[in-house]
């Protein structure tokens, strides 16, 4: 189950289960946006962000998004 969070960012949801990275998704490409729901926040709409974080290490926690991404 996808739940849509901004425009066609999505967060997975499995039962019982937090902390999964937001997707973006459009047609067939499928990529991270964020870590967690807090952290796609702050990289989407905090502008005082702008730095690249080297160690950005998305996962994929819900098995079926593991087999696409």
């Amino acid at each position: 189950m996808l739940v849509p969070v901004y425009a066609h960012r999505y967060l997975p949801a499995d039962r019982g289960s937090f902390g999964h990275p937001v997707l973006s998704m459009w047609q067939t490409d499928i990529i991270y946006y964020g870590l967690d729901l807090v952290d796609y926040v702050h990289r989407e709409f905090d502008e005082a962000r702008s730095e690249v974080d080297e160690s950005w290490a998305p996962r994929a926690t819900v098995p079926f998004w593991r087999d696409l991404l």
